[in-house]
């Protein structure tokens, strides 16, 4: 069996069990073969390309929010993020935790000020999509039929978007306040974590480092919305950038909830969009949403476990090693 006969029989396991779920017979399976059979190799290269890209771009981006607590080198966090992406691939969103650890235990940095690198850029990534869904809402033109799923996307991205301003500002605050702050915390071991979580946040004191920060956010996802835009042209739907990019928000709202090693928010918010908004069948739209999901996965997780195994660690070394904190 080669491997695109291997591939075809993987994602049709998975398939069958979501069509028999949604549409029992209805499922029109020869359409869904006909659908991943025939991806275009070159596309498929480009988003994997363009992935790993994004990796680059997030390692760089975080380079410069750890850049106040110690200076490291690109090439370490680089590897770091991709450690990190493919615990989360593998774990769930519980892999979250992976990729600060990682740095606290490897480069000797406060395991606090590298999470709170981490939930800045979140909030920061969570304003760039809600950014990027209004600006492809102005230029799509959507069916009439989806007037209903487009008004709770826009409600959705108005409470997330409340939501994280919010945030940043009490970032902000904390940031300006954390001395007086912590001087009222009676416990000591809160206050450390607490001044440590302040020092995570110590771009924030520079207006350069903040700029930076958001244009390196806005540049990663354009290239995420092209890794959307080259696997939707591997699968033979003429989108233009714009709406490969109203399939992203959507696909990375749902990546929220991620079940482990299947993903599952991820493939559904995919569907969703692509039926929803583009009257895609969603047997169409199933096959993408799965090329898709392991076009992202695979690759990832077999650099970063390759990656471990050239530098001769294990998931043992990183529970184990020192970190300070």
């Amino acid at each position: 069996m080669n491997w695109k006969s291997l591939f075809l029989l993987s994602l049709t396991a998975v398939a069958f069990i979501v069509a028999y779920r949604l549409w029992g017979s209805d499922f029109d399976w020869s359409l869904f073969y006909s659908s991943l059979w025939n991806v275009q190799i070159g596309w498929l290269l480009a988003s994997i390309a363009a992935t790993f890209l994004t990796y680059v771009l997030r390692a760089a981006r975080w380079q410069i929010l750890l850049d106040p607590v110690k200076t490291i080198r690109i090439q370490r966090l680089i590897s770091a993020t991709l450690v990190g992406f493919s615990a989360i691939f593998v774990l769930g969103r519980a892999g979250e935790v992976i990729r600060p650890l990682w740095v606290a235990r490897r480069e000797q940095t406060p395991l606090t000020a590298s999470v709170a690198t981490i939930v800045v850029e979140r909030f920061l990534d969570t304003f760039l999509i809600l950014v990027f869904f209004g600006w492809s809402l102005l230029l799509v033109k959507l069916p009439a039929t989806a007037h209903g799923p487009v008004k709770l996307m826009k409600d959705s991205a108005w409470v997330m978007l409340i939501a994280s301003v919010a945030a940043m500002i009490f970032l902000f605050f904390f940031r300006s306040n954390s001395d007086r702050i912590v001087r009222y915390v009676p416990l000591a071991r809160i206050a450390s974590l607490l001044k440590n979580f302040s020092a995570g946040l110590s771009f924030l004191d520079r207006g350069s480092s903040l700029a930076l920060v958001m244009a390196h956010s806005f540049l990663l996802w354009i290239v995420i919305s092209l890794s959307f835009w080259f696997m939707i042209l591997g699968m033979h739907f003429q989108f233009s950038f714009q709406a490969a990019t109203l399939v992203m928000v959507g696909s990375a709202i749902g990546s929220v909830a991620q079940l482990p090693g299947i993903g599952g928010g991820f493939q559904a918010g995919y569907v969703f969009c692509m039926s929803t908004f583009f009257s895609v069948p969603p047997e169409q739209a199933i096959a993408t949403s799965l090329v898709a999901w392991v076009a992202s996965y695979a690759p990832t997780v077999v650099a970063g476990g390759l990656y471990m195994i050239s530098q001769g660690l294990s998931w043992k070394d990183l529970r184990t090693a020192p970190v300070t904190d």
